[in-house]
Order: structure tokens, then sequence, then C-alpha cells
């Protein structure tokens, strides 16, 4: 029993000593690991990110937001009174140019017409004969001028109940679609002159109507290509349009520019006059510059300035500010003989940093 307990003490012990040796062994390497770090890395160098300098245009395109309508919409007015007979169309229906919308009654249209035809050519019998008398000297020239007058003044009747006659059916100016129907257009009832129909819209050919205020409408111009995005519940449909107008002078109510873009509509079953939609305008016109982070710019003296690594070091390059849109600005160096372009700039840590200071990036 006893050397039973002196053997386990013994295996006690043994392993204590194993656990001792493998501690101190892992300690000693993990000194010698910092050891090795502190002898190869530089702690007078500071970290920082940089980008590299492109030369592209700040301000490449242009969005904008507007309702959709249709390039060519018009209001269809009654030009005559008169009761309504029949009407010949729906919401939503599609009709083609001349064809019938509202017959009116003509019957009052068509006796003073008939009447008016008559007095026309009971007048025209009289020049004849009055002609006749003049060429004999029977009559002056004063008469024979009377008569031709007379003529004249029935002859302009005739020409406005003829007219009045016509409009008495009232017929689609352009092909499209109906949008909407005049108020109180019943059978029966009396429509009176200046009254509208309704509104006819051409679905095939859009256009997007934008307010655009003093800082978007000098990168407009006719002829510029555009994007156009309509948001549905089920998909996002696009098209292409251009610019099509851009006014001459701002609203004096809102202080806008209006411009038109114009698109060939890609899914008339579903765009209809009235949608939303958001568009992109290209400003191919728009100059190109080195750009740079708002991050990367330093204020020193009154001076601005950007930070460019040369190898492991920093180099203080003084620029001019050209112009400024979101997180970007468009620079040129004050020396005109320096190419920011491919270089790259500091973005970080720039308060600490003097120039020729020694650095290393990010990912270095």
């Amino acid at each position: 029993m006893v050397g039973h307990r002196r053997s386990n003490w013994i295996g006690i012990g043994t392993l204590l000593l194993i656990l001792i040796f493998v501690s101190c062994e892992k300690e000693t390497q993990e000194s010698a690991a910092v050891d090795s770090v502190t002898a190869t890395t530089d702690y007078t160098q500071l970290v920082s990110s940089t980008v590299v300098v492109e030369r592209a245009a700040l301000r490449p395109t242009l969005f904008a937001s507007g309702v959709v309508k249709g390039q060519h919409e018009v209001l269809v007015k009654a030009r005559t009174s008169g009761v309504v007979n029949s009407i010949d169309f729906s919401l939503g229906q599609q009709v083609e140019q001349g064809q019938t919308l509202v017959v009116l009654d003509d019957t009052i249209a068509k006796l003073s017409a008939s009447q008016i035809s008559l007095q026309v050519q009971n007048a025209r019998k009289e020049l004849d004969v009055q002609n006749q008398l003049y060429e004999r000297g029977a009559i002056s020239l004063s008469m024979l001028n009377q008569t031709k007058s007379a003529l004249d003044g029935l002859e302009a009747q005739l020409e406005r109940a003829q007219e009045t006659l016509r409009d008495t059916t009232i017929s689609a100016p352009i092909a499209g679609s109906i949008a909407d129907e005049g108020i109180s257009l019943i059978l029966g009832d009396t429509v009176q002159a200046g009254q509208t129909i309704t509104r006819i819209i051409d679905l095939n050919e859009m256009r997007i109507a934008l307010s655009l205020g003093q800082s978007q409408i000098f990168f407009v111009q006719e002829g510029a290509k555009a994007t156009i995005e309509i948001m549905t519940p089920n998909e996002v449909i696009r098209a292409e349009g251009v610019v099509g107008a851009v006014s001459s002078g701002s609203d004096s109510r809102t202080g806008s520019w209006t411009t038109f873009v114009d698109f060939t509509n890609p899914r008339p079953d579903l765009i209809r006059a009235g949608v939303s939609a958001n568009v992109t305008i290209k400003n191919d016109l728009a100059p190109l510059h080195p750009l740079v982070p708002n991050a990367a710019m330093v204020n020193r003296e009154g001076k601005t300035y950007v930070y460019v690594k040369q190898e492991n070091s920093a180099r203080l390059v003084e620029v001019e500010v050209l112009d400024r849109y979101g997180d970007l600005m468009a620079v040129e160096p004050i020396d005109d003989s320096y190419d920011l372009v491919g270089k790259e700039v500091l973005t970080s840590g720039l308060s600490r940093i003097d120039d020729e200071t020694s650095i290393v990036t990010q990912y270095e």
C-alpha cells in the first residue's frame, strides 16, 4: 500500500516538471517573435490610405425626375352647339385620326346652309345681269360693285354655315388613346361651343417635363442623350431618350427651367401619361480634370494642397480647386509641369503628416 502511494506521488511530480518546462519554452518563443517584429518595424513611419487620381468628368451626368406625358396630346372641344345624337368612343379606346367621336343634331345647320346656298345662287344670277347692263351703260360702276359686295357677303355666310354643319360631327384630330371623357356628355343633352368632349394621347411617343434649377441648367443641351427609368411593382422599365427642348427663360413662379426629354414608349400597354420617371441626362461636353476625394484636401496658410505618395514619403503639392461635386473635387496643380493623373494621394492621417514625412500605405 505504501509503495503504491509513493509511485503515485512520483508520477504527479514528473507531470508538473513537464508542464513547467513547456511553459518556459513558449514564453521564450513569444519573446523572440516580439523582438523580431520590433527589429523590422520602423515606428517613425505614419500609416495612411491612398487613392489613385484619375482624369475624368466631375459631372458626367445629371439626375432629375418628372412626370410622363404624351408628345402629342389634344383636348377635343365642340366647335358648335347642338344636341348629342350619338357618342362613339369610350375611355381607354384606341382611335384613329379622323374617326367620329360624337355626332350632334344637324337639322338647323342643314337648313341654314341650304337657305344661304339659295341666296348665293340668286346673287350670282343677279350679278350676271348687272354685268350685262353695265356693258351697255345702263348702270353705273358703283351699282355693279354693290352687287359684287353683296355676293361676297353671302358667300362668306355660306362658308360659315357649311363649317357649322361639318362641326356637328366631332372627329379625332390625331390617332391615340382616349384619356378621359368630357363632363356631362350624355345622349340627348346639349353641348355648347367650346365644351370639352375628350382628351386624346398618343402613347407611342412620350415626353417627360423636368424642372431644373440654376445649378443644373448649365449642364443640359438640346440633343443630349438621356436614360429613363420607370418603376413598376414588378419591374423597372428603361428607355433611351433625348433632350428635346430647354426653355429660354425660368418660370417666374418657381425659378426653374422647363426641360423636355422625349422618348419612344417601350411599353405602351404599361406606361401611361401621368406616371413618374427618373431621368439621367448625359453631359458629353463636361470638361475632364484630375479628380481627388474631399478627404485628400489639405489647407495650409490659405493655400490648398494634396499629399502625393512618392516611394515611402509624402510630397506636398499645391493645387487649385476648379469645382466640387459630392465627395470629389476637380483640381489642377499650380505647377503646370506636374501631372497628378496616375499618382496616389493620401486620404487619412493628414493632420500628422508634413512634407517629406515617411509613410506606409494601408495595404503595404
